[in-house]
């Protein structure tokens, strides 16, 4: 056996050359461990691209998933937001409703105050009141206050703490003029020592305008008070400053008020009571035209509003797989105390 062995040839398994037993033994081992290696790398190379494959598919599947997830956690809050968005337009669309409504009871008073030859500073119009409040607003400087049985408002006109002059004034709630009027104040001028005495009153006298003068009373409508307030004011402040007599004073003042009674000052007042009255009208017509505005915007907040609630009912049918009714949704605001025309339906939506 062991002669065989020595007699064997031995080739090298890699470029068949002739070796000898020792040697042989020595390549052929590293070649079968070589051989083995390699065989082992391609089994792990083939189980490295099976696991590659599979977890490329596990990857796509979780992939989808999530996209599907994601979808859903996006629906959801986007149904979220555009429910804040519907919160928000809908508190939006009752402050508009509120304006609307304002204006719309504006406008009838207005109207009505105008109909009667009354203007908001006339009609319901606690005269003493707001004859004080509106000379204490202007002339704060000034000394004003109600004096009861003497007329209604007296104003002490004041140069830091000097007494310039006074003007009474006697408010007239009343359609119809008296010539008590006349009488009245007179008795109350005497009494109160002033320089001047105003009859504020929306009465008119037969054949005469919103502004006159009978004696050395001034009549005048409400709307022409503070023009009237500031010319004798500064007609006052004037006469002091010159540093006239009590006497040259009282002559001045007379004839102020004959000024008064000529055409010129007259045509003044009268056009300025004309001029207030105009923008009374205009009032009324820029409130009429912002009416149109709003009820125009209503409609098309009403408008989104349906399209948004559309969107959300198709949504919702999706992710419940059930037929959503219309009396699920969210409903459009209510106006209130108005009837306000839909655009797209044509349909009334009802105040309570």
């Amino acid at each position: 056996m062991d002669d065989q062995l020595q007699t064997r040839e031995y080739r090298c398994p890699l470029c068949e050359s002739l070796l000898n037993r020792e040697k042989w033994t020595k390549i052929t081992g590293q070649w079968e461990e070589s051989k083995k290696q390699l065989e082992d790398q391609k089994k792990l190379a083939e189980k490295y691209q099976k696991d590659k494959i599979e977890l490329e598919k596990r990857a796509a599947i979780d992939k989808k998933r999530a996209a599907r997830e994601a979808e859903a956690r996006g629906i959801v809050k986007g149904i979220q937001k555009e429910k804040g968005q519907t919160i928000r337009m809908t508190k939006m669309i009752q402050k508009q409703a509120g304006d609307l409504d304002n204006a719309h009871k504006t406008i009838k008073q207005l109207q009505q105050q105008l109909k009667e030859g009354k203007t908001p500073q006339t009609a319901g119009f606690d005269y003493e009141k707001e004859v004080l409040r509106i000379l204490s607003e202007t002339f704060p400087e000034d000394n004003i206050k109600s004096t009861g049985k003497m007329g209604d408002v007296l104003q002490q006109v004041m140069i830091n703490e000097d007494l310039v002059g006074k003007i009474l004034y006697e408010c007239k709630k009343t359609d119809k003029y008296s010539s008590e009027f006349i009488k009245e104040i007179i008795r109350h001028q005497e009494l109160a020592k002033a320089d001047y005495a105003v009859i504020v009153t929306h009465a008119q006298k037969k054949d005469k305008s919103k502004f006159f003068l009978e004696g050395n009373v001034i009549v005048i409508d409400p709307l022409g008070l503070l023009d009237l307030a500031i010319f004798l004011r500064i007609s006052l402040i004037d006469m002091y400053k010159m540093k006239l007599t009590k006497e040259e004073v009282k002559q001045k003042g007379i004839e102020i008020l004959k000024y008064m009674q000529a055409g010129e000052f007259k045509s003044y007042m009268v056009g300025n009571i004309a001029q207030t009255r105009k923008a009374y009208d205009l009032l009324i017509k820029e409130i009429n035209n912002h009416k149109k505005d709003w009820e125009e915007r209503i409609k098309i907040y009403y408008t989104i509003h349906q399209n948004t609630q559309n969107v959300r009912k198709a949504i919702g049918e999706i992710l419940t797989g059930k037929k959503i009714g219309d009396t699920e949704l969210e409903t459009f605001p209510v106006m209130s105390d108005q009837d306000i025309p839909l655009l797209e339906t044509g349909k009334i939506v009802k105040g309570n």
